[in-house]
């Protein structure tokens, strides 16, 4: 899909993967480390992401999840005959993706505890946002925008004001949440907040809601700027540093605990 500035929606992730543009995670990356970002592969697939994705189908747009998953029947693979079962089963999947009724029911449950904060009609959900950053292409796909505020969905191991704080600060939420929403904004979007949706993995599915202050918000841009001169300046001097170390480093006694 070529790159086009505007909003787009109901774009299949294999095209939005498509469209030659910088992402968020662009930047959170070779902030972290030029070198891993340069060497990046594909998502590979993996029990996690198969939750985040069904997860993220049955909170943001359940009335899809047909045409994405299916639940595979309890089959006892062991057997030659259950083997059989489940190639026949297979045969009529298509391009859906096989989930086990386990796997749905928890996803479910999760949901109905935050059935309060599921989308509503007039808000748009997993829609692209195509746009100019400091003069390059980047797009973004926002779980959901209620016209007022950018929502994402995050499931996480610790949802406490402490264990999320860590989060923010270990994956680089904050430049992602500063990025939406200039995103937003450089499209003539309202977007006032950036707020995230934190709900544990494990029962009983604890969530917050948390934001950013302004303060917070700044911060993050000035990374986002940062991030984009060091990928810019790495491409052009075709040099990728682990961790922008060279040399051997020196740890000090201060640096021990």
């Amino acid at each position: 899909m070529e790159f086009k500035e505007g909003l787009y929606e109901d774009i299949p992730y294999e095209q939005y993967d498509s469209i030659p543009a910088y992402r968020s995670h662009d930047l959170t990356s070779v902030i972290k480390c030029p070198y891993t970002w340069k060497n990046k592969k594909g998502l590979t697939p993996s029990p996690a992401l198969l939750e985040g994705r069904v997860q993220h189908t049955v909170f943001l747009e359940h009335h899809k999840f047909d045409e994405e998953f299916v639940i595979q029947p309890n089959i006892d693979r062991r057997t030659k005959v259950g083997k059989a079962e489940y190639e026949d089963f297979l045969a009529t999947v298509g391009n859906r993706t096989p989930i086990s009724q386990d796997l749905y029911d928890l996803c479910m449950e999760r949901r109905e505890l935050v059935k309060e904060y599921i989308p509503k009609e007039d808000h748009k959900v997993e829609c692209t946002l195509m746009f100019t950053y400091h003069g390059h292409p980047f797009k973004c796909r926002m779980d959901w925008y209620d016209n007022v505020d950018v929502w994402d969905l995050k499931t996480c191991r610790d949802a406490s004001f402490r264990g999320f704080k860590q989060a923010i600060n270990a994956f680089n939420y904050h430049m992602q949440a500063a990025l939406y929403v200039d995103a937003c904004r450089s499209l003539g979007m309202p977007a006032g907040k950036f707020n995230f949706l934190a709900q544990e993995k494990t029962h009983p599915y604890p969530y917050v809601v948390y934001t950013l202050s302004d303060e917070a918000m700044e911060y993050a841009r000035a990374k986002n700027q940062q991030a984009l001169s060091l990928l810019l300046r790495c491409k052009e001097e075709d040099k990728f540093v682990p961790y922008g170390l060279e040399g051997t480093q020196t740890i000090e006694l201060g640096d021990l605990y």
